[in-house]
């Protein structure tokens, strides 16, 4: 892929890359904005762009940027720059073909696999709102159906373990999402015409047309981490956060050539900033 020039707010939908309106600025582990916050606005940008199109641009497509040492057998265990730009592209186009639009919240209710990290930015790809619920929070599915700070999802991505937990709780919230997407589903338990896709299927090649990264004003939200408990509320983070995170990233040391797993967090939003903050500067994600 090319380092081809394209107008922030008409961006090429044969791309995936989209090229900030200053792509000689702000290198290394500066921020890529697309417009520039003045006294007036507070810019746009797009957290996924800094962390993958901006790399592969510059010459690092090769380069590894997620690792998954321990996965089974069979499936897939690393990714370049360049593979996970794919991946996260493809999926948000899927996303946005399942009505996905810049706000819309996106439960990703999976383990610490190359899954949730391309669900992530798939979300910031997109301007989705992702809400990702990990095992180290017991409470989290539970919260799916109560915090005020969610809605109703526009798509649920799960896997099989925790695919009727999340369907109860939402079900019974109303907050049914309009699609569910299922990582590995057990055989014969999926229904299209329910709105119900295999991922494997969503991430065939040519299923969908891969998404550009959407040039969204930085107040845009990015993330929500549920609490721990009722006592502690939901954080919500919008794409603002890439600047201090890319900050925080260059402090922890992390560069191209570091291997940073999620325990290695320095941000407040553990584990989330260990698995986009490596990915800002040019460095590696690996899941163990």
């Amino acid at each position: 892929m090319t380092d081809r020039p394209v107008q922030p707010h008409a961006p090429d939908p044969r791309s995936p890359l989209v090229t900030p309106s200053d792509p000689a600025a702000d290198r290394g582990p500066a921020t890529d904005w697309f417009t520039r916050p003045s006294a007036t606005s507070t810019g746009s940008l797009n957290l996924a762009y800094n962390a993958l199109d901006r790399h592969v641009v510059r010459g690092r497509a090769d380069e590894p940027a997620l690792l998954h040492p321990f996965a089974a057998a069979g499936r897939r265990s690393s990714y370049s720059y360049a593979e996970l730009l794919e991946r996260v592209a493809q999926l948000g186009g899927a996303f946005r073909e399942l009505g996905v639009r810049p706000g819309r919240q996106v439960v990703l209710a999976l383990p610490l696999v190359p899954e949730l990290v391309i669900g992530l930015l798939a979300c910031a790809r997109v301007g989705a709102v992702a809400v990702p619920v990990l095992d180290d929070a017991p409470g989290a599915v539970r919260r799916l159906g109560s915090d005020p700070a969610l809605d109703r999802p526009a798509v649920v991505l799960v896997d099989a373990p925790r695919r009727a937990a999340v369907q109860s709780v939402l079900l019974a919230a109303g907050r049914t999402p309009d699609h569910q997407v299922v990582l590995r589903p057990e055989p014969g338990t999926m229904d299209a015409t329910i709105g119900d896709f295999d991922m494997a299927v969503v991430m065939k090649p040519g299923s969908f047309e891969p998404a550009w990264a959407e040039d969204l004003p930085a107040e845009t939200g990015l993330l929500v981490r549920l609490g721990e408990g009722d006592a502690d509320p939901a954080r919500t983070y919008d794409h603002r956060w890439t600047v201090d995170l890319t900050a925080r990233a260059a402090r922890a040391g992390w560069a191209p050539g570091s291997f940073v797993a999620p325990a290695d967090d320095p941000t407040d939003a553990s584990p989330y900033g260990a698995l986009l903050g490596p990915l800002l500067v040019g460095a590696t994600v690996e899941l163990r």
